[in-house]
């Protein structure tokens, strides 16, 4: 029925229609006139058309009824753009009516924009501190939704929180065009909440079918201009008022809401709610809900559903309205006629045969108040499959044993030998249902994990290389003919095929402090350096392994200059020390040492040389001793050191890994010092302060002088670092203990490469 005056209005508006629509016609007929055209110039060739206008083309006279009718908003029911207009001037005519009576205060905000239609907020300041307090920035939130994103929408429904959907003007998607020209923005629920609420709630159990709800703009939404409200009842939408009734069917129901806004510069805003469930019991009856508990969807009776799994999976619930109070009522689950009982999570499982299964549920005691649900479940054979092509291996994966080599959530183990790490493969699914789907390809190797689902070519090969150090993952994720996410990796271990005479030339290089000999100490250290033809550090265990009598050995420590040390416990006589390397590009070595363990202790003449050149003090010991094979660097330099006079402030024990020398001291040990203006330039050009004096003329050790100086020790010409605790001496070895200002940079000691100059 018509409200009073309405039909005044819309004669009135014929009239002014039809009049503005001659006036149009005339000049446009004078403008063609004067100009000497039968079209005006498109504006949009050579690009020179301005962006912030619109503009009537001769091309836009010529579209039909149908391509208008795609470009109408979807939320109207089907009619011609001036019912639509007026549809949507009659929601605002009401939803200002219903304002007005609540706050007179937005009567005269109203009639500010009647007064003022090119904007939404009169005052320039308002519309900044309306922006400023909206959470993010509703600006920012809007622009954020413009460009879409990766939102599941559609046509007759909202779009989830992901971003924008592909609908129609719904926020299902963002294809609606704003009557005045401006942009249009979908925004997902979550948004969409910061500009409306409802009083719809999700669940919600009624026993009368009439379910009234509100739509109240929040602050924020009340800052925009309001164009209409619909609401989606079961697929079904209609323009709905702020205050508002639905006529709900028996059991379950969908409902959601949507507002659209418009800004001051024309740019439309579609807001919606969520999806909710509203469940309406008539008095008396038993209402039956069968869910699918893996999708969610609702079974309905006489259904006939396909899956490729071997189970079925369903949610049952029943309830009755008695007296305006909702009860569960017992439901019984039949599978081809034999009884089924749900789990703990009042789910039921069943598992199915091959074919055509049977399902019914019934709820209620009998007669007029019993529901039944039955439906058949065709169990197939799966026979998704994606197969992986290479030149070493083409393999199928299906969870069909009859057609797949592998089934999924599985690895397969390939080697690949060329003399190039360069590596080709694709990934291809079959398509049963149409849901079939590749989603993502993943590489693993040392550097990380990389997504290459977009390094396909037009063929589909995706091109890698491959690292010799370890083995390369390919890990493919999918989705089955049922919908469910499937996983298969395949783990390639790269082998280069070598040319004898170019891996010598580019073989790593071991460096082992070790030769062909006896020892006395055990357990035994050996230090271990490898780096490749480049010069590049390799890493222990990654591309370097050590055998003791064929038995893998880890490494103990690690220096900062790439060093690892290995405690080796020897047995009594001869022992085969094996280290293996394989550098990244796949070029190999290996060595091979001979260590003969002798628990009695022999006699080693040792070399022994403690020097303060870069202070000016010289050589302060100069000797060669002879000493038990059983001490470490630590302690012949202790007892060298009190033979001549000095003690030592140090960490730890002379026997252990603890041990770190600091300080030497003597009586005038720093007596005479002088640095050298060579030594100085070096010095200033490395950044160091100099400090014109030692702390104590009677010490000498870390930080005297410069913040780089302390002492440091070499063992046959190679920085030990903190190991003199544990290095067992041996016949012809030669200790260097020296002083430095400069953490070795100014006497030789490469603290990179451990090499003593």
């Amino acid at each position: 029925m018509n409200r009073p005056g309405s039909r005044n209005r819309k004669n009135k508006k014929k009239i002014t229609g039809a009049l503005a629509g001659a006036g149009i016609v005339a000049l446009f007929l004078a403008l063609m006139i004067s100009f000497g055209k039968t079209a005006p110039e498109n504006p949009m060739d050579r690009n020179r058309a301005d962006a912030s206008r619109m503009y009537l083309l001769s091309s836009t006279l010529d579209m039909d009824m149908d391509q208008l009718a795609n470009i109408g908003n979807a939320n109207i029911n089907a009619g011609d753009s001036a019912n639509q207009a007026e549809q949507e001037e009659q929601q605002q005519e009401e939803e200002q009516q219903e304002q007005n009576q609540d706050t007179p205060q937005q009567e005269q905000q109203q009639n500010q924009d009647t007064q003022n239609p090119d904007q939404n907020i009169s005052d320039p300041n308002i519309q900044n501190a309306v922006a400023a307090d909206i959470p993010g920035s509703l600006m920012n939130l809007i622009q954020k939704n413009q460009s879409g994103g990766s939102g599941n929408g559609s046509s007759d429904q909202p779009g989830d929180d992901q971003g924008n959907g592909s609908g129609d003007g719904t926020n299902g998607g963002n294809s609606g065009i704003p009557s005045d020209g401006g942009q249009q923005t979908t925004l997902n629920p979550s948004q969409s909440a910061a500009l409306f609420t409802t009083s719809l709630k999700d669940g919600d159990e009624v026993t009368d079918p009439e379910y009234p709800f509100t739509v109240d703009l929040t602050e924020k939404g009340k800052q925009l201009t309001l164009v209409s409200m619909t609401v989606n009842l079961n697929g079904s939408g209609r323009i709905c008022r702020s205050r508002d009734s639905l006529t709900l069917k028996e059991g379950a129901n969908s409902v959601y809401v949507t507002v659209r806004f418009r800004d001051s510069k024309y740019n439309q805003i579609d807001a919606s709610t969520k999806i909710y469930t509203i469940y309406y019991y008539p008095e008396n009856e038993v209402e039956l809900v069968v869910r699918n508990a893996r999708t969610g969807e609702y079974i309905n009776d006489q259904d006939a559903l396909t899956v490729m799994q071997d189970s079925f999976w369903i949610e049952v619930r029943a309830r009755k309205a008695s007296g305006g109070v909702i009860n569960d009522v017992a439901a019984r689950v039949r599978l081809n006629n034999k009884v089924q009982k749900a789990d703990s999570d009042g789910i039921y499982r069943m598992g199915l045969t091959l074919g055509n299964n049977q399902l019914k549920v019934t709820a209620g005691e009998g007669g007029n108040t019993q529901k039944t649900l039955s439906c058949t479940v065709n169990y197939k054979i799966d026979n998704f499959m994606i197969s992986f092509e290479s030149s070493i291996r083409t393999e199928k994966i299906s969870n069909n044993p009859g057609i797949g080599d592998k089934v999924f959530k599985g690895i397969t183990k390939l080697k690949y030998a060329s003399t190039s790490g360069d590596f080709s493969f694709r990934v291809r699914n079959s398509t049963v249902t149409g849901v079939e789907k590749i989603d993502k390809i993943q590489m693993t190797n040392r550097y990380g994990t990389l997504d290459i689902t977009d390094l396909a070519g037009a063929d589909g090969y995706i091109q890698i290389t491959l690292d010799a150090s370890r083995s390369t993952d390919i890990k493919v994720y999918c989705t089955d003919s049922d919908g469910e996410p499937q996983w298969y990796t395949w783990s390639v271990t790269y082998e280069r095929v070598l040319d004898p005479a170019e891996n010598q030339r580019k073989a790593p290089v071991i460096r082992a402090d070790v030769t062909n000999e006896t020892v006395n100490k055990n357990p035994f250290i050996i230090p271990i350096k490898v780096f490749d033809y480049n010069g590049n550090e390799l890493k222990a265990n990654q591309n370097f392994t050590l055998y003791l009598n064929g038995a893998y050995q880890d490494y103990h420590s690690r220096e900062t200059d790439g060093t690892y040390e290995y405690n080796l416990v020897l047995t009594e006589g001869p022992n085969t020390v094996v280290i293996k390397a394989v550098d990244n590009e796949g070029y190999t070595a290996e060595k091979t040492l001979t260590v003969t363990y002798n628990p009695v202790a022999e006699e080693a003449r040792v070399r022994v040389i403690v020097s303060g050149e870069v202070l000016g003090l010289g050589t302060m010991i100069d000797e060669t001793i002879t000493a038990k094979s059983d001490q470490t660097v630590a302690q012949i330099v202790e007892n060298r050191l009190a033979a001549h006079g000095y003690s030592t402030i140090h960490d730890g024990v002379a026997d252990a890994d603890s041990y770190f020398l600091r300080h030497v001291m003597k009586t005038g040990i720093t007596d005479g010092w002088s640095i050298s203006a060579e030594e100085r330039s070096l010095l200033e050009m490395l950044g160091y302060d100099i400090a014109e004096g030692p702390k104590n003329p009677n010490s000498l050790g870390e930080r005297d002088f410069t913040a780089g100086s302390g002492w440091m020790v070499t063992l046959n010409h190679y920085y030990i670092a903190q190991t003199m605790g544990t290095r067992p001496i041996r016949d012809g070895d030669e200790i260097h203990l020296i002083y430095t200002l400069s953490v070795g940079k100014d006497i030789g000691v490469d603290t990179s490469s451990s090499i003593y100059d």
